[in-house]
């Protein structure tokens, strides 16, 4: 299988990148062979906190969605992405704001960084932010702790969004998330793996949405 092949990127991340973009009935193979690969239950679960916080649940194989079918399942991932958010953000400590959002440039020091006073903030937040203040206040800390170094260093977790995004059809985040895993460490040769992850799992959709990534 392409993604066990040796690379920059190491295939215990390249599993648990598949595993954040797979659909439902497919999350507990690629854990399975992300644990063979040598990830650890707190990187798997690391992972699937992602997966929930960012990720976009695509198609089960097999099935070719229509136009409309593609359009409903957007928005029921839409929703079911607001969910996850607001059943996390109950939880989630205080902290400072996250320079790490979707379409946000990330600081010098990276996503794991100390932040800096007023960091960058993603376009979208700011509709969301005029209708429920208390919501973005509690959601920019909750980002910062699920992105920043843990189990899994922060460059991959941003390079799982990546992938997800680019399944998801979602360029900004893309970009935004490629900006920001670059910041955080991520180079160039790893990002264009991360990009034919995308490709293995997404088809050749994800890996047009996927040039989204690069610069120039």
């Amino acid at each position: 299988m392409p993604i066990r092949e040796r690379g920059v990127i190491p295939a215990k991340y390249k599993l648990l990148m598949a595993m954040a973009a797979a659909s439902a009935d497919g999350v507990g193979a690629f854990a399975d062979e992300a644990r063979a690969a040598g990830a650890s239950d707190a990187e798997i679960a690391e992972a699937l906190h992602v997966r929930r916080t960012l990720g976009r649940p695509r198609a089960p194989r097999g099935r070719r969605p229509t136009r409309l079918g593609g359009v409903r399942a957007a928005a029921a991932a839409c929703c079911a992405l607001l969910i996850a958010i607001v059943a996390i953000v109950e939880s989630a400590p205080p902290g400072t704001a996250d320079p790490c959002a979707d379409v946000a440039p990330a600081p010098a020091a990276g996503c794991g960084g100390p932040t800096q006073d007023g960091p960058p903030r993603p376009p979208w937040l700011g509709a969301i932010e005029q209708r429920d203040p208390q919501f973005v206040e509690s959601y920019l800390p909750m980002r910062q702790r699920i992105l920043s170094d843990g189990a899994i260093p922060s460059k991959y977790k941003l390079l799982i969004g990546m992938v997800t995004d680019a399944i998801a059809a979602h360029p900004d985040g893309v970009k935004g998330l490629a900006d920001n895993a670059r910041g955080a460490g991520a180079s160039e040769a790893e990002i264009t793996e991360a990009v034919e992850v995308g490709y293995l799992f997404g088809g050749t959709a994800a890996l047009v949405m996927g040039v989204n990534a690069f610069k120039g």
